[in-house]
């Protein structure tokens, strides 16, 4: 684990056929997310705990409690109506910023398959955080101090070829320090 203060984001060479992914960073607790575009509709793919992301149970006991015990994690899934092109951050509540970044299309389907079947597994037990408008399903990945929301998304960006460096614990900016590979 890096913890120097600086984040590097370093995308994949891409040969082949690819895919454009999105990923998305928000203004709250430094979050990022992940969104792949479909036929028309934007699906942003988030991490995070049951409390503190699907029950929106942000009391600073709960917080601090949910850190420090690994506690069940929730994997999140919005869907949009989005053309290429349009300004995303209306959509999202609090979104800062996107960045735009080629993958492999087998890998991204892969990783797309694996998190929307994961969605799908948990469907009966969904819940919307109505802020957000985020549908919430139990995630089988805990949640914790060492493994919180953006080392998550640090794992399904490294499934996709990427390699991140730097700060991941708290607040990273993964947009800021990206690089080409």
């Amino acid at each position: 684990m890096d913890f120097t203060a600086h984040n590097r984001l370093i995308l994949p060479n891409v040969s082949g056929p690819s895919e454009t992914l999105y990923l998305l960073r928000y203004k709250s607790w430094g979050h990022h997310a992940l969104a792949f575009y479909r036929d028309g509709q934007l699906t942003e793919f988030t991490y995070g705990d049951w409390q503190l992301f699907a029950l929106m149970q942000r009391d600073l006991y709960t917080s601090v409690k949910n850190m420090l015990i690994p506690t069940p994690g929730a994997l999140g899934r919005k869907q949009v109506h989005w053309q290429k092109g349009q300004d995303m951050r209306p959509l999202f509540f609090e979104l800062e910023k996107t960045l735009s970044f080629q993958v492999s299309a087998h890998k991204s389907q892969a990783l797309w398959q694996k998190l929307n079947n994961a969605f799908i597994k948990g469907r009966n037990q969904q819940v919307l955080n109505a802020r957000d408008q985020v549908y919430f399903v139990p995630y089988p990945v805990a949640y914790s101090l060492l493994n919180n929301c953006n080392h998550e998304l640090v794992k399904w960006l490294g499934f996709l070829g990427c390699e991140v460096h730097g700060r991941i614990f708290w607040n990273p900016d993964l947009i800021k320090g990206v690089q080409n590979n």
